[in-house]
């Protein structure tokens, strides 16, 4: 229980930090920041496939998923800069 309310806590914190500061500077650089941790993520899965540690069906899949993410979030960022230019 302790566990919970200190991971509550610590996101209510982080909300209200975010709530404080946010601009489109600091959207631009979380998004960038999510599709940089996705790559990794996937790297890493290519790693532990290469290395023996993952079966081939599991890694991929999970290449696959933090890979479609990794587009989608940075196809919207593209798509929301470009909205706000063409405004």
């Amino acid at each position: 229980m302790s566990q919970f309310l200190f991971e509550a806590s610590l996101f209510g914190v982080i909300f209200l930090i975010l709530k404080k500061i946010w601009s489109p500077s600091v959207k631009y650089w979380m998004g960038q920041t999510v599709v940089a941790i996705n790559i990794f993520a996937c790297l890493l899965y290519m790693y532990g496939m290469y290395g023996g540690m993952m079966t081939l069906g599991l890694g991929s899949s999970k290449i696959l998923l933090h890979g479609i993410v990794a587009i989608l979030i940075h196809t919207l960022f593209t798509i929301e800069s470009k909205d706000n230019d063409s405004t």
